[in-house]
């Protein structure tokens, strides 16, 4: 049985750390680009921790993205997030936190996190159904469950 409540608590902490990097972003200036990156990391793997929550998957203690979506497509296959792009993101899991001067961002980085992280939000929302005001959408179809 599916579980809407889980899912939709993991899909909070998503969005919250999608908002604090917009703001970061849009903000503060010099830009804190490492901030940026990591908060969208979390954000995706936050939102791909609610895919597995709302199908009450066991929910590995991990940052990889990758590793995570792949987990995610065994009990739903729309959700893809590529393989490179995957990386880049788990890359910034850590990279973005401690120094590391062979591994400087710009500005692109945190453009591209912003986007990524966008679209994996709003990607689990829709497969999930669930509406901007966190309530599920009405649908004539019936809640997915794992085979």
């Amino acid at each position: 049985m599916a579980d809407l409540n889980h899912a939709k608590a993991w899909l909070e902490y998503s969005q919250n750390d999608y908002d604090a990097a917009v703001v970061l972003e849009s903000t503060v200036w010099p830009k804190f680009l490492e901030a940026v990156c990591y908060h969208c990391q979390q954000s995706i793997e936050k939102a791909l921790k609610a895919v597995l929550a709302y199908y009450n998957a066991d929910i590995p203690k991990t940052h990889n993205i990758e590793e995570l979506s792949n987990k995610c497509k065994q009990y739903d296959a729309s959700i893809i997030i590529e393989r490179k792009l995957a990386q880049t993101m788990t890359r910034f899991a850590t990279t973005s936190r401690y120094p590391d001067f062979d591994t400087l961002l710009i500005e692109g980085d945190a453009e591209l996190a912003l986007k990524i992280a966008k679209q994996v939000l709003d990607m689990v929302k829709q497969t999930l159904n669930i509406a901007e005001d966190g309530q599920k959408e009405k649908t004539d179809q019936p809640d997915k469950v794992p085979e």
